[in-house]
């Protein structure tokens, strides 16, 4: 687990007062949870005795640990991107840790509720203790079951976990919220308040004006170069913060307003992820800030319910791709769509048993379920071994959301006849398309 810039506490309380010296505190950084050998999620230990900011570049739920220090009435208020509760500690499933990963809680053995000498011990050893002095001591344990019911478990250290859960930003600038905390610590009343940053990482400035002066209308910018945070943290904490730890390595996915500036009036491609990239032909006079995070999703259904993914070819509903957030795109622009596999596997996903009718369509539709484009393939001539390539344009709208079905609802309009079914479709025409829902379309095409 990285603990660079993390403010945890070993529940020692002359660390505590050493950071309460600091002009200035240090923002934690909220990443997904490790777990222990036990599979259990390690949770660590954040002082919120002075205001503290927690920073994270996803979405996603969060777990930390309040120091073991004597609180009560513990309420939170939240607003912004962020919300929070108090959650049960379940020693099954979670494990609070100190800096080197240690586990922090102590246990011990109760007698009807009542603490028995036992203390200071693991939560694995107190549970064993509390086993073997049921089976030895009171003739109703049931060890079958490994049920306690005379001996027990309880924390001798304060246990407080809170739950957090940060909203995705696929904005072009981090985003805010607030937690609040109220309540009795050491019989004293107490007030906190936590600032959480979900941040976006952009392209760097000058990069992109070196790009544009050099490869003039050929610019071209990766998601995997180098991009830094528009969260001004010198101003908040003072400049002894060293911003180049914000620095990440997988990358930038925003090209933002101040950037675009830099390109006006060129071409611009963005590599979105492995399967689609975005050509914006002559970037528009004012244009805002874009984040260019896309998906390549399978959607497939278990009809057996066997949870055997390895005959999803039977059971594939749609290719889903398409991009996060809504943010527009002034003029024209086009997606270039590289599946990562050939027309043979497209045949196999749909389950089709291509003779006779060699010609197949196979159709993208968008979020509103309009045809967008339509894949014509001749398996008599088409090169099966060549991965599976199409180009969606768009002009002064969101980067959209798209699957890929072989099946159109069809209806009582004159128009080409679709070689798929053998039935009159007009394709992008909205009112048939509202008739039958994809997914019920997709599923019929699969039976055999």
């Amino acid at each position: 687990m990285k603990k660079a810039l993390a403010l945890v506490l070993a529940l020692v309380l002359a660390l505590s007062m050493a950071v309460s010296a600091f002009a200035f505190v240090k923002p934690v950084f909220l990443e997904p949870d490790e777990e222990d050998e036990a599979g259990r999620k390690e949770i660590e230990v954040i002082d919120v005795v002075e205001d503290l900011l927690l920073y994270t570049y996803e979405g996603g739920t969060y777990y930390i640990a309040l120091p073991d220090e004597a609180w009560e009435d513990i309420k939170l208020t939240t607003n912004g991107n962020v919300s929070a509760e108090l959650v049960e500690f379940d020693p099954e499933k979670m494990v609070i840790v100190n800096e080197a990963g240690e586990d922090i809680v102590k246990w011990c053995v109760t007698r009807k509720g009542e603490e028995l000498e036992t203390s200071g011990l693991t939560y694995d050893v107190a549970k064993e203790y509390a086993k073997k002095f049921n089976k030895e001591g009171h003739p109703d344990f049931d060890d079958k079951n490994g049920k306690v019911t005379y001996y027990g478990v309880a924390p001798i250290t304060n246990v407080n976990v809170i739950k957090i859960v940060v909203e995705d930003n696929y904005t072009a600038h981090y985003t805010e919220g607030t937690i609040k905390v109220n309540a009795t610590l050491d019989d004293e009343p107490y007030k906190g308040v936590v600032t959480v940053i979900n941040d976006v990482v952009l392209f760097e400035y000058e990069e992109v004006k070196w790009t544009a002066k050099n490869f003039k209308n050929k610019a071209a910018l990766e998601v995997d170069q180098a991009g830094y945070s528009d969260y001004d943290f010198d101003e908040t904490y003072g400049p002894e913060y060293d911003e180049d730890n914000l620095r990440v390595d997988d990358g930038a996915a925003v090209v933002s307003t101040t950037a675009f500036r830099a390109i006006e009036g060129m071409n611009l491609k963005v590599v979105a992820n492995d399967a689609m990239t975005v050509v914006l032909s002559e970037v528009a006079a004012g244009q805002k800030g874009v984040n260019f995070s896309a998906y390549l999703d399978y959607d497939w259904v278990d009809e057996d319910g066997d949870n055997d993914w390895n005959v999803y070819y039977e059971d594939l509903v749609a290719i889903e791709l398409g991009f996060y957030g809504d943010q527009v795109v002034k003029g024209e622009y086009e997606i270039k769509v590289e599946l990562p596999y050939d027309y043979y596997d497209l045949r196999e996903y749909f389950g089709l048993r291509v003779e006779e009718d060699d010609i197949i369509n196979y159709y993208v539709v968008d979020a509103n379920n309009n045809v967008v484009k339509t894949i014509k393939v001749d398996y008599m001539s088409a090169k099966l071994n060549e991965n599976v390539e199409f180009t969606l344009e768009g002009s002064n709208k969101a980067l959209g959301e798209y699957k890929i079905v072989l099946d159109v609802p069809t209806g009582e309009v004159e128009g080409e006849q679709n070689p798929n079914t053998g039935a009159e479709s007009v394709v992008g025409v909205v009112a048939a398309l509202a008739v039958v829902s994809l997914a019920t379309a997709a599923a019929v095409s699969l039976k055999k």
